[in-house]
């Protein structure tokens, strides 16, 4: 399986066509585009509200040089009306996520369902070893959260993220090779990515302080160590209380260290 990146890169750049959309790689005259839609309040509504202005500004120069940036354009009238993103997914090593923004005046007419849908035909089908593909989505976001499952794609998971429950999508996975590729993603790659941070984890002032055994903490030491699980896994993050939102470091069933890493929101 390629990296998400490089599988990218090879298939870049690229037009898709659908009946009423052509989505094109971003050019820099998209800037207006893409301000509108990153300051837009109900645009922004359910991913974190609108970024700062430098933050704008470096999406204004970064996406016309990003491979899988598409700018979404009407064919009927020639109008831009939306961005979609193909990228390496930031929490899991080897999966890919789409992500969209659409202008709110085109809310409701399908054309999100056609950009979307086409992203995820191409990275099924051109890039069949770049590995799975996912969205993301607000669980709150009902619209959203309608538009995946109207392309056929499944919930697979829960997390929290942002402060908010996320919906983890990614297409049906009825096919056996696809049912397999997730389960050795799920299983495998993501497994090796965990115990490799809880390596790193552990090797810092406050791992080294975590003893082995967590059973010879004395209760008022059980006390500071936070008691919230994270993500559809079910651990346990064993850093003290207090700690950073970035890092969670815990404990695999087998005993062996682990850590998976969050995000903090835009």
């Amino acid at each position: 399986m390629a990296p998400v990146d490089i599988t990218l890169a090879r298939v870049w750049p690229s037009q898709l066509r659908t009946d009423r959309l052509l989505l094109r790689p971003v050019v820099p005259d998209d800037a207006h585009l893409i301000r509108t839609l990153l300051t837009d309040k109900r645009v922004r509504a359910y991913l974190g509200g609108p970024p700062s202005s430098e933050r704008v500004a470096a999406r204004q120069c970064a996406y016309p040089q990003t491979p899988g940036a598409w700018t979404v354009v009407r064919v009927a009238d020639d109008e831009a009306v939306g961005l979609v993103t193909l990228s390496a997914d930031h929490r899991c090593t080897g999966r890919a996520e789409i992500s969209y923004q659409l202008l709110p005046d085109v809310w409701g007419q399908g054309l999100g369902r056609e950009a979307v849908s086409a992203v995820t035909r191409l990275w099924t089908t051109v890039a069949p070893d770049g590995g799975p593909v996912v969205a993301v989505t607000q669980q709150a976001n009902v619209a959203s959260r309608r538009l995946l499952e109207s392309i056929g794609m499944e919930l697979v998971e829960e997390i929290e993220e942002h402060g908010e429950r996320q919906c983890i999508y990614t297409p049906s996975i009825d096919e056996d090779d696809a049912e397999l590729r997730w389960a050795r993603l799920i299983f495998a790659r993501l497994d090796e990515v965990e115990r490799r941070r809880g390596d790193e984890a552990r090797a810092t002032p406050e791992g080294q302080q975590l003893p082995d055994d967590r059973s010879v903490l004395a209760p008022e030491e059980l006390a500071k160590l936070c008691p919230v699980r994270h993500g559809g896994y079910g651990r346990i993050c064993a850093r003290t209380a207090g700690h950073g939102p970035d890092l969670h470091l815990g404990r695999a069933p087998d005993g062996g260290w682990i850590a998976w890493l969050t995000c903090s929101a835009e």
